[in-house]
């Protein structure tokens, strides 16, 4: 795992899959430092703090986080105690006040998971970076939740934190640094994988694509791809996932979408794009169950 340099102000960390170990970033100004996210425990939230140092950058005052769910939030309390004020989404403080009731053994977890609390994707990631018990995961509590747009002058570059929901998560918020034209999204780019099966929704998922074409970036992070996508490479996302949406319309089995899909192409879609249609049909289909886009928390 090492930091790298995006742009003359940003940086980002390589994701782990083992363990769920999500990318971080910096955005760093003349007098002071904003992190994104604060990572899967207290480990990885210092670990980005010292890095930060190591680097000469200016200390880190604030971390905004992308989105409530445990991989990105565990590390906040230790870097709080180290001095960094923690800001997120109303939204992720109401799921924060929720994790901080939580117990973390292995059977308080396996108990969530088959209450529906919790989803197996996550009980293995926690199980992988934290094999034994007592774990070290203590859930924060924010110092500032925001309802709309805020903008952070880190003097000679600023950050605008966009709450934004998305499928994966409704409480999401977009990180931008507008001078370096960069963008961090945490995983609001993922379906939704709370609630099964997994899928995007055309309520939220084309609105949130909208926002994130809106900001005209030429860097876009993920929180567990491997590397950021750029402009060109965003916009063909994008597009795929527009024609998928299309493709899909609102049929709830994947017969005539592929057929859709394929006159589209004059091709037969590949894997890749089969598997894409499905969430967005399976989108229909939770909309036929619920009525509504499904959330994103339990």
């Amino acid at each position: 795992m090492e930091l790298h340099q995006l742009t003359k102000h940003c940086y980002w960390s390589d994701p782990v899959s083992y363990g769920d170990r999500p990318s971080l970033g910096l955005i760093a100004g003349v007098e002071a430092t904003l992190a994104v996210d604060t990572g899967n425990g207290p480990g990885h939230g210092l670990w980005l703090l010292r890095e930060a140092e190591r680097l000469g950058l200016p200390p880190v005052r604030w971390a905004a986080l992308t989105h409530w769910h445990w991989d990105h939030i565990m590390g906040g309390r230790a870097m709080q105690e180290a001095g960094v004020s923690l800001i997120c989404t109303r939204g992720t403080g109401e799921q924060l006040r929720v994790l901080s009731e939580y117990q973390w053994t292995h059977e308080a977890i396996a108990r969530r998971v088959e209450e529906g609390l919790e989803i197996p994707f996550c009980q293995k990631g926690i199980r992988e970076e934290y094999p034994d018990e007592p774990r070290a995961l203590d859930p924060p509590l924010p110092d500032l939740e925001i309802e709309g747009p805020v903008t952070i002058d880190l003097e000679g570059v600023t950050v605008r934190l966009l709450p934004q929901p998305s499928d994966h998560s409704p409480d999401g918020l977009l990180i931008h640094c507008p001078e370096d034209k960069v963008v961090f999204s945490g995983d609001s780019l993922s379906p939704n994988m709370y609630v099964a099966p997994w899928h995007y929704t055309r309520e939220l998922f084309l609105p949130f694509l909208d926002a994130l074409r809106g900001l005209e970036a030429d860097w876009y992070f993920h929180s567990h791809m491997e590397k950021p996508l750029t402009g060109e490479e965003f916009h063909r996302f994008f597009q795929d996932q527009r024609r998928l949406s299309w493709a899909a319309g609102e049929d709830m089995t994947m017969g005539a979408p592929l057929a859709r899909l394929a006159e589209r192409l004059g091709r037969e879609p590949d894997e890749e794009e089969k598997k894409g249609l499905s969430f967005h049909v399976n989108g229909n289909l939770m909309r036929g169950r619920l009525g509504v886009a499904g959330r994103s928390w339990p």
